[in-house]
């Protein structure tokens, strides 16, 4: 019996990722010969974008073929939140503290001596910016969607919500190497572990708030910080032989972000404990 059980669980979600490899594997080498840079297990671009649709295009298949009450929920958390403006509050007020708190921790390690402020030849446009914002927000939103909106709706049918939220964690860190998942357990384990950790509060955000565009947020402020970076880079760090082990250009991959992570988790589980664990 648990084993069927188990299978229940994970026989969909399998399935699932066979066809997504397949559909994969065949689309790939298509678009490499219309275009030689592309590849659709790419970290970032039109890759990540392409793959991304490729795996939502899955999700709304499998709950066709599912429970409609399931599917229902699905839209209720993932899409209809959208037909009314009261997300757009908690949005930005997410996004802004996180955005201010990368900003925050950035300015620490220029103040301790491990970055330096680079003068911008120029500013970047506004429209720039917009097209950068629109990206962020349409990233966080697609994550959000298949982790948070998905995998932990779907887990948490069968394992309670801390079982749901480390499982699907897991999974979130894997997949941000698509080519390699390994590769965050083994070398690069130290991004893998940041993560696991982010992952972690976003789902925690997710069952607390019960609400999709608060970890939406959380998200976007996160990686707006980094756009913003990438079009007007006015901080360098030091060579990494000379950064220690708290400090981090990877803010994922730094100790002192690890242990910040640790903590605000731990104090929400501790805080949320009875809805975490409950069989409900």
């Amino acid at each position: 019996m648990k084993f069927d059980k188990i299978m229940r669980i994970v026989g969909p979600i399998v399935l699932s990722a066979l066809s997504i490899l397949i559909v994969s594997l065949l689309v790939n080498p298509i678009a490499c010969w219309l275009d030689p840079s592309f590849h659709l297990l790419a970290n970032k671009g039109v890759g990540k974008i392409a793959f991304t649709t490729i795996v939502i295009i899955h999700i709304l298949l499998l709950f066709f073929i599912g429970s409609r009450q399931f599917f229902g929920r699905f839209l209720d958390i993932n899409v209809r939140f959208f037909k009314h403006t009261t997300w757009i509050m908690p949005f930005l007020t997410f996004f802004s503290i996180f955005f201010m708190l990368h900003g925050a921790l950035l300015s620490l390690f220029y103040f301790t001596g491990y970055a330096v402020y680079t003068p911008p030849s120029s500013f970047p446009s506004l429209g720039s910016l917009a097209i950068g914002f629109l990206a962020t927000f349409f990233l966080a939103w697609s994550e959000e969607v298949i982790f948070r909106g998905t995998l932990y709706l779907y887990f948490s049918q069968y394992i309670r919500p801390i079982g749901s939220i480390f499982l699907t964690s897991g999974i979130f860190a894997l997949v941000h190497d698509l080519a390699n998942p390994l590769n965050l357990v083994t070398k690069n384990w130290k991004l893998g572990l940041g993560l696991f950790l982010l992952g972690v509060l976003l789902n925690l955000t997710f069952v607390i708030t019960n609400k999709l565009y608060t970890g939406m947020g959380i998200h976007a402020g996160l990686v707006f910080v980094k756009v913003v970076l990438r079009r007007w880079p006015i901080i360098a760090f030091l060579p990494i032989t000379q950064l220690p082990c708290w400090v981090d250009r990877d803010l994922r991959q730094s100790f002192l972000i690890h242990g910040l992570f640790t903590v605000v988790n731990v104090i929400l589980i501790i805080k949320y404990k009875e809805k975490l664990f409950s069989k409900d």
